[in-house]
């Protein structure tokens, strides 16, 4: 998903943002699904508070939403999106935006449970699939290394410690004032 970071800031643009890939464009009434309905409230600008003609049920952007109860502008609402999407940390986008930690954590995992629950279910169309290759470039799966009695372990600890031929001390007995050896 890209994110323009010149309407990130723009809380009329992020509201169309959320509007568009919230309720694809259309915002019906949350109850009955209707479009027959009348701005009731705009407080909050640019969110606007709507009353259905039909049931009477009162809904905005946000309703039906994991983001249901929330007081926060839209602005920061796309930055937090955006920042799950990215794979930040939840600590690293509550201190940035100065948000509550438990917060984000428990919203970070009420849309994790949403995209589980709504993931598609059918069978991946491939009979082969590879995956948990992360540090492999993907042409390189298939060539053998040149020298076969050099495993990968010893080719990849090139680089000595720091404590070179020294006794090393475990953690915990460094504690008790003890050495390892």
């Amino acid at each position: 998903m890209i994110f323009p970071i010149e309407h990130l800031m723009d809380e009329q643009k992020c509201y169309d943002w959320l509007v568009e890939h919230f309720h694809q464009g259309q915002l019906p009434c949350a109850k009955c699904g209707g479009f027959h309905y009348h701005a009731h409230q705009n407080a909050r600008r640019p969110v606007t508070q709507f009353k259905c003609d039909d049931c009477g049920s009162y809904f905005n952007v946000f309703t039906a939403t994991a983001f249901r109860a929330t007081k926060w502008p839209c602005s920061t609402i796309v930055m937090i999106l955006r920042g799950f999407l990215k794979g930040d940390s939840t600590l690293s986008i509550s201190k940035e935006l100065k948000l509550s930690y438990p917060n984000l954590l428990y919203l970070r995992h009420e849309l994790m449970g949403n995209a589980h629950f709504k993931r598609e279910s059918s069978l991946l169309p491939d009979t082969v699939t590879e995956s948990d290759e992360v540090f492999q470039n993907s042409g390189e799966k298939g060539i053998p290394h040149p020298d076969p009695e050099d495993p990968p372990r010893r080719r990849a600890n090139k680089k000595r410690g720091s404590a070179r031929g020294k006794t090393t001390v475990r953690p915990s007995m460094a504690r008790l004032g003890g050495k390892a050896g």
